[in-house]
């Protein structure tokens, strides 16, 4: 009798073991914040596209996350809702573990997304020294409103080491931001903006209501180069509904 209640007993203790072991459940950003309740909550820039072939030829998965890391950015996390509805509740993000990779030589930097169906809503977070940075809520719309890529949307105007770059809205209607970014063939980015308007001169900061670049890289063009200009149209809930890039020779 004592050995089968020595037995039931290691039973009954694996078995409560088991039910009170949380190791595998998902973690949530609800618990990433409360384990960083310490640091300074500050903002991150983020957004996300994709189609069911990927997007163009620099990026060809089917969906991208993109954020900027800025200086001293560590501990990279994806957290992500599959209800449209609970985009504002952090109990229902999850922690999404996805091949992360460097873009622009790592100046900006994106999850690999796998398939899903329907809509979904992503964050991102990371570290700095006393910060713990978060983007606004991305609704990622692969599958309902796919990104639309078309280089020949956005066109140039050469004079010079200046040029004048203008787009068009795109089929979807629904952009409220523009990012541009000039790089050159080894995909060093030079300038990383953003605007408003539908239009940006090299490196006219006239219009520009954001900006990712150096601030001491002082950037220039030089004549008879070849660079690339790459644009994103982004919506209000920071999904890019317009994808052009194209190569193009300064004077």
């Amino acid at each position: 009798m004592k050995k089968i209640a020595f037995f039931l007993s290691i039973i009954l203790l694996v078995s409560c073991s088991s039910d009170d072991d949380s190791s595998n459940e998902p973690y949530s950003l609800t618990q990433h914040f409360q384990e960083n309740i310490d640091l300074f909550q500050a903002d991150l820039v983020a957004c996300a596209g994709g189609k069911e072939n990927g997007l163009f030829d620099t990026f060809n998965e089917p969906t991208t996350v993109f954020f900027y890391p800025i200086e001293g950015a560590t501990d990279f996390r994806y957290f992500e809702a599959t209800s449209v509805s609970d985009s504002m509740n952090f109990d229902k993000y999850y922690e999404k573990d996805l091949v992360d990779e460097p873009v622009f030589n790592g100046y900006l930097w994106k999850f690999i997304n796998t398939d899903f169906d329907g809509e979904r809503m992503g964050i991102v977070t990371y570290n700095t020294p006393g910060n713990l940075h978060v983007c606004q809520p991305i609704r990622l719309k692969t599958n309902i409103k796919p990104t639309e890529v078309d280089p020949e949307k956005a066109s140039v105007d050469v004079t010079g080491v200046n040029p004048t770059f203008e787009w068009e809205q795109g089929i979807i209607n629904e952009n409220v931001i523009y990012f541009q970014v000039i790089s050159d063939l080894d995909g060093n980015l030079i300038s990383g903006t953003y605007t408003i308007e539908q239009n940006f001169t090299f490196y006219d900061l006239g219009n520009v209501v954001f900006n990712i670049t150096d601030p001491d890289s002082n950037p220039t063009l030089d004549p008879n180069t070849e660079y690339v200009f790459t644009l994103m149209g982004v919506s209000e809930d920071n999904w890019v509904n317009l994808f052009s890039e194209f190569s193009f020779m300064t004077l």
